[in-house]
């Protein structure tokens, strides 16, 4: 009786388990449908040391990894002090042409563009540290996030952003790190599916044997 009733608490914990994973699983699915994705995924401007006169390009790819064509917008938030982030300079590029010229501040956003689903495209962003800014600008620093949101024919919204950090030399702001983080929910699911079906088989051979020696 003893190993009967483990059996079915086991089975039923099992159930549970699955039942959630199914779930986390469906919601996975349905986020794939609009899914868009920028490539580096973390951070596209790392700088620490920029001067006056310097220039820093950067190549962001927009990806449409999800199952459905969409249609999405790039803007830009100031996540810092002003005084520098006013003064930089923003050119924004596609394969063809010039999507936007001038400063970091004044961009509010560029026009809608479309991406079939499975496609991708290249934007080519580059920020510019005026050559005519002083001394007083030495130190200081500008952190902003370069913000995408993608919205499909259903007005179903799917967004993504990067960061962008800039240091005028002897800038106290840390560089930032890469986001490390896993898929640490799916793995415990696995992990856990796997130990309550191995005990499972385990108590019920172990019940099957008993069984044999009373029959």
């Amino acid at each position: 009786m003893i190993f009967k009733k483990l059996v079915v608490t086991l089975f039923c914990i099992l159930a549970l388990v699955i039942v959630m994973g199914g779930n986390s699983v469906t919601a996975e699915e349905e986020e794939k449908e609009l899914a868009i994705n920028v490539l580096p995924g973390d951070v596209l401007f790392n700088i620490n040391n920029m001067k006056p006169g310097d220039w820093a390009p950067r190549t962001i790819t927009v990806q449409n990894n999800g199952i459905k064509d969409f249609t999405y917008q790039m803007s830009l938030r100031n996540d810092g002090e002003e005084k520098l982030f006013n003064e930089l300079l923003l050119e924004i590029n596609d394969s063809k042409t010039v999507l936007y010229e001038g400063k970091l501040a004044d961009f509010t956003k560029l026009s809608d563009r479309d991406l079939s689903t499975s496609k991708q495209e290249e934007l080519e962003v580059t920020v510019i540290f005026p050559e005519y800014l002083g001394n007083e600008f030495q130190g200081l620093d500008a952190e902003f996030s370069i913000l995408f949101s993608a919205e499909g024919k259903t007005s179903q919204l799917a967004e993504v952003s990067v960061d962008g950090m800039i240091g005028s030399g002897n800038s106290q702001t840390q560089s930032f790190l890469p986001n490390t983080a896993t898929g640490i929910f799916n793995l415990f699911l696995s992990g856990a599916v796997l130990l309550i079906s191995g005990v499972f088989i385990l108590l019920y051979k172990k019940w099957r044997k008993v069984s044999k020696n009373y029959s």
